[in-house]
């Protein structure tokens, strides 16, 4: 019975060949649109770790002076002083790892002359950085916290830079300046897809670091600093100074500047918590943290959730597209009316004759199917260029500063996607064509049959 269905259903796409064309074409075109904007919205949302994205933390604590305004959520608390994030980096709990963040800049060089100077930003960190954050290695690693105590010059490089200053050979043991100083490139980053770059707070999307430094380097040759300082009052007045100057009135200022992490394995979340607290305590005897105490340990997944459903430009092109899909559906139960109401003459005859009305529904479902899987098909063609559309726009958009390599990850069908796609085309061709076979099938047999 199958088998003869379906070469019904075949007969029948064959049958105006024009109105089934462009019943797919409907739908190819509102689902195209509609995976498009789902798929950039899926990749865009996706969590960097998200094999323990629960279990790492942003750490803020409200050093903020008296007069300070309230904050009611973390992504509005001020991040944490010089200070604060070297005695938190020496608090010590089992399973806990700890690292920080902050950025520099300045023109770099190699001693071939014939490589132009790069004036680019390089993040500041500590060596649990590359644990914690498990970026790929293409040549060598990160380095120790030996090497970190030490104040010695070292680096680690992208695969961009790389290519760029040493035509993509193992640098490892190269030298690169930075103005005047040298460093010694201890490891290579390979491509490093982040769906946003969480670790700054900025979550950018597409903007890979090509640097990274030790901390302890940085300070003791006064690098430039490249931070928004939130200072008390005292220091207010010369807190733009202190991204060139004034290196040891920072350190012990109550400016907030570093974006302090944390790696914390379930059982010592609340005993961390607690830690945070006890640390505030104290420093409340010296006359710090003047404010009622308040700390946020905010994992990758909550900030991702916040982060996401502010994403107004995505929220309301997902409306958008969902609607645009809706008329096209409508278009579409219009186009199979007008294609199945041409029937009815054929399909009373078969009534009158015998055949059941769940044999002729099932033909018409076997038909919208097939209708439903090429409308589906072509469908993924026109997300695939409406993807790569979008990703052109994105990148003009940014001036060229972003990279295709980069940006290709936000804008790819992956088979998820394609799945789904497959399975709405089908699923809402099917829902759309419920009206058109409900009123071919109750249409009267005799109305049809004493016209004849």
């Amino acid at each position: 019975m199958f088998n003869y269905n379906f070469q019904l259903a075949i007969k029948s796409l064959k049958d105006r060949p024009s109105l089934t064309f462009l019943t797919i074409l409907t739908i190819a075109i509102g689902l195209g649109f509609y995976t498009t904007v789902k798929t950039m919205s899926y990749q865009g949302g996706q969590v960097p770790l998200a094999h323990k994205s629960k279990n790492i933390f942003l750490v803020q604590m409200d050093n903020r002076e008296i007069t300070a305004d309230e904050v009611n959520h973390q992504s509005r608390l001020v991040d944490t002083t010089y200070k604060d994030t070297l005695n938190l980096m020496a608090m010590e709990l089992p399973g806990v790892k700890q690292t920080f963040n902050w950025y520099t800049y300045g023109i770099l060089n190699v001693e071939d002359k014939n490589i132009n100077p790069v004036r680019t930003t390089a993040g500041v960190t500590s060596s649990a950085f590359f644990t914690m954050f498990e970026p790929p290695f293409l040549y060598g690693n990160g380095w120790d916290l030996t090497t970190e105590k030490s104040g010695e010059g070292v680096i680690v490089i992208s695969k961009l830079m790389n290519d760029q200053l040493f035509g993509g050979k193992d640098s490892v043991g190269e030298n690169i300046r930075i103005g005047t100083k040298v460093l010694k490139v201890v490891g290579v980053l390979d491509t490093w897809h982040l769906t946003r770059k969480f670790y700054d707070r900025g979550f950018r999307s597409a903007s890979p670091d090509n640097f990274f430094i030790p901390h302890t380097f940085a300070m003791d040759n006064e690098l430039p600093r490249l931070a928004g300082f939130d200072c008390w009052a005292a220091d207010a007045d010369i807190a733009r100074s202190f991204r060139l100057e004034n290196t040891q009135r920072l350190i012990n200022s109550e400016c907030a500047w570093v974006t302090f992490w944390a790696e914390i394995p379930d059982e010592q979340i609340e005993n961390y918590q607690q830690q945070l607290i006890s640390y505030i305590e104290e420093q409340k005897t010296f006359g710090r943290f003047p404010r009622e105490i308040l700390t946020y340990v905010t994992n990758l997944n909550d900030q991702f959730s916040y982060i996401n459903g502010r994403n107004d430009f995505m929220n309301v092109f997902s409306i958008i597209s969902s609607l645009f899909f809706a008329v096209c559906l409508l278009n579409a139960v219009g186009i199979l009316l007008a294609k199945f109401m041409r029937r009815t003459k054929e399909v009373s005859l078969r009534r009158a004759l015998g055949a059941k009305k769940k044999t002729i529904i099932a033909q018409h479902i076997i038909e919208v199917m097939i209708i439903g899987l090429l409308g589906g098909l072509l469908g993924i063609v026109v997300a695939h260029f409406g993807l790569q559309g979008m990703m052109n726009i994105q990148i003009y958009a940014s001036d060229y500063t972003r990279r295709l390599e980069d940006m290709q990850p936000l804008f790819a069908l992956d088979f998820t996607m394609i799945t789904k796609a497959f399975a709405t085309g089908i699923v809402c061709t099917l829902i759309a064509s419920i009206y058109p076979i409900w009123r071919l099938c109750n249409t009267p047999p005799a109305s049809q049959l004493k016209s004849q």
